[in-house]
């Protein structure tokens, strides 16, 4: 056990030695000028390990109001996304570099006059469309927020909910319906959104967050009741975590929960799985249209609907799917390995060929993989 323990030491060691943490997250400023300040703002902008070196890559973006998130938030969203991005796709993260006095006056403006939405203007306006211009940003955005923040960022859910896709929101502070929240979301809640939105809210039972917590299961029963099905929402009441936790918590379960559709493939025995493999298909170009912006594949559940089929049937579900995805090595190789399973190694053998030399954009593991599958069809020929 002791040798094993030195090993995992000396390998981490040697990892983390192999990486200059002081090039990782590299923050870069903006300035957004609005015409009633007289001070501009000064927001910063994380970026992803890889943004400098995949020129043709495009990031999600999260944005948040409190200065100090920017720490934690991308620390996380750096240790959560340099494993293959699973569980978190790389994102840009985007807060204000300071306190500005002006803006929270504006803030304080929006709890006594709900329907001045100045301050979503300057986000809107100021901050994400330079966002949008400077950086390579893919169109989906996501606002995180703890208490206030966090109903602000419901209040920009019902109010003007194109400004993101997601959002997750910790403790919100409902009470005293806050900026006509409680009063406006039985109509809002039912409105028809742009695409897909998502909302993951918790909330404990802290004493600062006790006294929002009545306003928060009733605006939980609003979304049972009234939410339209764009609307794809989770709400916790948690108790388990400390009150200065809860927005680690939440972003970790929310980031979670977010991009669940993504990293996990429907089982064979889903209801959309069920019904075959086009629907199947049908539910990823909906993801891809009405979430995303942009395609996620159905090879995974694809796969998985195959593996429960006769040979025959699984066959054409694994040619659809390589059809679909013909840059796809695994794609292909779960096609020869059908072929083969048949008895057709001839055709198992010109398919794998076809998943090699697919591979080689991919690691050398994978490569390897490849080769491998192949030469065990090229056996079988030879027994």
């Amino acid at each position: 056990m002791k040798q094993i323990v030195a090993l995992l030491v000396f390998v981490c060691s040697t990892y983390a030695s192999a990486v200059d943490i002081t090039e990782l997250n590299q923050i870069e400023t903006i300035e957004v000028v609005h015409k009633g300040f007289k001070e501009p703002l000064t927001y910063h902008v994380t970026l992803p390990q890889s943004y400098s070196t995949k020129s043709d890559k495009t990031y999600f973006v999260l944005f948040d109001l409190h200065p100090r998130s920017q720490t934690f938030i991308s620390g996380m969203q750096d240790w959560l996304s340099h494993n293959g991005e699973w569980p978190w796709l790389e994102t840009i993260i985007v807060n204000p570099a300071d306190y500005h006095a002006e803006f929270a006056t504006v803030f304080n403006d929006l709890v006594q006059q709900p329907d001045n939405q100045t301050i979503l203007d300057i986000l809107q306006n100021g901050v994400l469309t330079q966002v949008d211009k400077r950086y390579r940003t893919n169109g989906f955005r996501i606002y995180t927020g703890f208490m206030g923040n966090g109903a602000l960022g419901i209040y920009t859910l019902l109010n003007r909910p194109s400004m993101f896709d997601a959002y997750i929101i910790s403790s919100p502070s409902l009470n005293d319906n806050f900026a006509n929240v409680m009063s406006d979301a039985p109509d809002k809640l039912a409105q028809p959104y742009d695409g897909i939105k998502t909302l993951y809210m918790s909330i404990g039972d802290h004493a600062y967050e006790k006294s929002h917590a009545d306003e928060f299961k009733q605006f939980k029963a609003l979304l049972d009741e009234k939410a339209t099905t764009q609307l794809h929402w989770t709400a916790d009441f948690d108790e388990k975590h400390y009150y200065m936790s809860r927005p680690i918590i939440s972003l970790v379960n929310g980031i979670e929960v977010l991009f669940d559709d993504i990293h996990s493939n429907l089982p064979a025995d889903s209801d959309i799985s069920q019904r075959g493999a086009d629907a199947i298909i049908e539910y990823y170009q909906t993801l891809s249209r009405e979430k995303y912006g942009f395609d996620i594949s159905a090879e995974g559940s694809l796969k998985n609907l195959a593996k429960t089929k006769e040979p025959k049937q699984a066959l054409a579900i694994y040619q659809k799917t390589a059809e679909l995805y013909p840059d796809s090595a695994y794609a292909h190789a779960s096609l020869a390995k059908a072929y083969a399973d048949m008895g057709n190694i001839k055709k198992a053998i010109e398919v794998q060929t076809v998943a090699l030399e697919k591979s080689r954009i991919m690691v050398q593991w994978h490569q390897n993989q490849h080769q491998k599958y192949l030469d065990e069809f090229k056996a079988m020929l030879d027994e």
